[in-house]
């Protein structure tokens, strides 16, 4: 029995300098390091938002005339110059009012002539008989009565010429009834709508009817829902770029003209100062006008914009993972040519998110360390695929 023990002590001595003998003498594990070099670059902080495609320009065309769509010589998707006829309304009314105003018009002015004939004799009538009177040979009352034709005969004539005037007016008035009967284009551009259709009846008395609705699809407006904390940075003359779902991959640019100074609320006309927006995101327009040459932007398509409110170009930057926070100071760990660590204190400025502006403590070329690890965890960052962070 005591042989025994002796014999389990020995082994477990044995065991023990065994152990230290290994520990002593296996080599040290190494670290290893994820690391990306300081690099020059262009940084931009961004402010992404969902927008729509508008026309830049869309005019309503209207009829100032009553009556039945007697014609349509355009479809929708039509380009139509100015002045090009549109619609034509059934003209016959404004032409029998035109007719009646013409006729009244050759019935006064008939009139006139007869009327000025009158007023001559009256004038001759009354010379005489001043100069009767002047002798003698009349009496006051033929005078007075002389007197009285002519300016009766006066007055006639100057209301028929009264009469002429107005009926004048209205065949102008009747000229321009008759041409709203045809509807023309207001402007160079594209139908995107016609609200009426051939036989139907138009109202104008109460209200403008709208005929046809133009654009000019030549530029369009990206009109971009900027989120209440957005709202502030987002400026007139900011650069940004935007994609369409139709075409994902083809980034187009273009900049800023205008930022709502109201919520899109107050844009649309819909806002008052009991309107609530507790219960309810607030957004504000900023709109941008871009160019649709190729015309593969339409009126309603969805956009997502990255507007650029700060800008930093050729910087000496690094991925954000590496700088970290120490004591209120933001701190670097650079990896020497022989593997050797030095923390620096560094000074940093814009950041997009993934990298940073570094402004004072690195320079250009050196390696920074973004993660390590050591041998344990690289056989287990083969099987998952992760490095431990500094």
């Amino acid at each position: 029995m005591a042989k025994a023990v002796k014999w389990i002590t020995a082994l477990a001595v044995a065991a023990g300098l065994g152990f230290s003998a290994w520990m002593y003498l296996k080599p040290e594990e190494k670290i290893n390091y994820l690391t990306q070099p300081v690099a020059k670059m262009d940084i931009n902080q961004t402010v992404s938002a969902t927008g729509e495609i508008s026309a830049a320009q869309l005019v309503t065309v209207g009829s100032q005339a009553s009556g039945q769509i007697k014609k349509l010589y355009v479809k929708i998707g039509q380009p139509v110059k100015k002045g090009e006829l549109i619609a034509e309304i059934d003209s016959t009314t404004q032409i029998n009012t035109l007719n009646t105003h013409k006729a009244k018009l050759d019935t006064f002015r008939a009139q006139l002539v007869s009327a000025e004939i009158k007023h001559k004799t009256a004038a001759k009538k009354y010379r005489r008989e001043q100069a009767l009177w002047a002798e003698n040979a009349t009496s006051k009352a033929e005078l007075e009565d002389a007197e009285d034709a002519l300016s009766a005969a006066a007055a006639s004539v100057a209301e028929l010429k009264s009469q002429i005037k107005q009926t004048q007016i209205a065949i102008n008035t009747a000229e321009a009834d008759l041409g709203y009967t045809r509807i023309v284009a207001t402007m160079d551009g594209t139908v995107v709508s016609i609200l009426v259709e051939e036989g139907q009846t138009v109202n104008a008395n109460q209200s403008t009817p709208t005929i046809v609705q133009l654009a000019d699809l030549s530029k369009m407006l990206n009109k971009m829902q900027i989120a209440e904390g957005d709202a502030g940075k987002v400026k007139a003359g900011q650069s940004l770029t935007f994609t369409i779902l139709a075409q994902p991959e083809n980034i187009r640019d273009a900049v800023i003209d205008t930022v709502d100074p109201g919520l899109t609320k107050m844009s649309q006309g819909s806002y008052t100062t009991s309107t609530d927006t507790t219960d309810t995101a607030i957004y504000y327009y900023a709109r941008a006008l871009v160019p649709n040459e190729d015309g593969s932007l339409h009126i309603g398509m969805t956009t997502e914009n990255t507007i650029v409110i700060k800008r930093v170009q050729q910087v000496l930057g690094v991925p954000n993972l590496a700088v970290k926070t120490k004591a209120g100071k933001k701190t670097v760990r650079i990896l020497g040519d022989k593997d050797q660590v030095e923390e620096r204190t560094v000074k940093t400025g814009l950041s997009d998110g993934t990298h940073i502006e570094i402004t004072e403590g690195v320079k250009e070329g050196e390696q920074v360390i973004i993660s390590e690890s050591g041998a344990a965890d690289m056989k287990n960052g083969s099987r998952n695929g992760r490095m431990r962070p500094m």
